[in-house]
């Protein structure tokens, strides 16, 4: 009888009824033929290049590589695939953690730092604000009597306002020499200057448009100016203006003139809002002013700071907001003959600014005379300054 015979490998012999799809999956070392008992060893065993098993492909199959264990182990200069794959060294977990932690350490220290200075930059706005919107000349200027001979016949004034603070001024009444430009002599000028100085700084101003057109100018300065008591606010700045409307409307009904407010820069806010308030004290009835001219006029100040300190939260911090000025240019009256000069220019209140102060005022005989070359502090300068001024009298006197 013939014996069934297995190999070593645990094959089945060559007289079983096989099939190449039954072949159980061995290493390549198995595929070695059996070496019968006395007989020479071969040279060499068939190896497919690759350690690829020849099996018949089938469906979704092709040639399977299979891993290569010899009996007894690695054999020298053979890399396994578990040993290709094997990781390096692992990390030092606490190193890590140091390195982490130092990162989140220095964030957020810079982020600690950087609160701490916005906080400390917001607290040193908020403290010194007014130092960093208004600039008065707190002195008193010199005596009078100590001027050039041109500026001899200047009145020095004061007026109690109704807080009771005591505020300065200059008077200066048409002028008697030169007859022939005399054009305005029933024209009595407010000036409310701007956030620096003082009067004393507006005397040249003055002097030259009563020379060139014949009408008596008269000076303020708010409490904390020239010489001035109290302090500035913008409260304090309405009232001042208040004051100083109603003395020179007095002045102006003493020598039958007509008074005519000159407002520069902020002096616009101070004065338009302190004629609004005049007007609802006295119930919408006359409060003596004629006509108003805004030179360098603004409609408000918290939105020119909010452009200059975007980065700060403007709106909560600021104390004197001047928000209320276009409010009070629409409430005034209508018939009041109104003029607004700007120049493109203006580095300080931008054109567009003085625009919607223009645009929000109420009256029916309003002009804006724009300069193209003109700036905030040189107006006076430009072509055209005095002619316009010439015409918006001679207005006001027709009325």
């Amino acid at each position: 009888r013939k014996r069934r015979r297995t190999s070593h490998a645990g094959h089945v012999g060559p007289d079983a009824e096989t099939s190449p799809n039954s072949l159980p999956r061995v290493s390549a070392d198995a595929w070695r033929p059996r070496r019968a008992r006395g007989s020479p060893a071969r040279a060499s065993t068939r190896r497919s290049p690759g350690g690829l098993s020849p099996r018949r492909p089938g469906p979704n199959r092709g040639w399977r590589k299979h891993r290569i264990e010899p009996a007894g182990g690695v054999q020298p200069g053979t890399m396994t695939a578990s040993a290709a794959a094997a990781p390096g060294p692992p990390a030092d977990p606490s190193m890590l953690g140091r390195l982490g932690g130092l990162l989140i350490g220095i964030t957020s220290g810079v982020a600690k730092a950087a609160a701490i200075g916005y906080v400390g930059v917001c607290a040193l706005a908020f403290a010194f604000q007014r130092k960093l919107q208004y600039f008065p000349t707190t002195e008193h200027p010199p005596a009078v009597a100590t001027l050039p001979p041109a500026y001899g016949d200047i009145e020095e004034f004061t007026v109690r306002t109704e807080d009771g603070v005591t505020i300065r001024g200059y008077h200066l009444p048409v002028p008697t020499m030169n007859v022939a430009h005399t054009k305005h002599p029933k024209i009595h000028l407010l000036q409310l200057h701007g956030n620096a100085g003082s009067r004393y700084h507006r005397i040249p101003w003055a002097h030259y448009a009563r020379v060139r057109l014949g009408c008596a100018v008269t000076l303020l300065d708010y409490r904390g100016y020239g010489g001035s008591e109290g302090k500035v606010t913008e409260a304090g700045m309405i009232l001042d203006g208040k004051a100083g409307i109603q003395w020179a409307a007095t002045r102006a009904n003493e020598t039958g003139s007509k008074l005519v407010l000159h407002l520069e820069s902020i002096g616009s806010a101070a004065g338009i809002c302190a004629a609004a308030a005049l007007r609802r004290d006295a119930r919408g009835g006359d409060i003596g002013v004629a006509g108003i001219v805004a030179e360098g006029g603004l409609s408000s100040c918290i939105e020119i700071a909010e452009k200059v300190f975007s980065f700060l939260p403007v709106r909560l911090m600021m104390k004197d907001k001047w928000d209320g000025v276009c409010g009070a240019a629409a409430s005034l009256d209508p018939a009041m003959p109104f003029m607004s000069m700007h120049g493109a220019r203006d580095e300080i209140v931008p054109f567009w600014c003085g625009k919607k102060l223009f645009e929000s005022s109420s009256s029916t005989r309003k002009v804006l005379k724009e300069f193209k070359r003109g700036g905030h502090n040189n107006l006076a300068d430009q072509t055209g300054y005095i002619e316009a001024l010439d015409e918006f009298y001679t207005t006001v006197e027709s009325l």
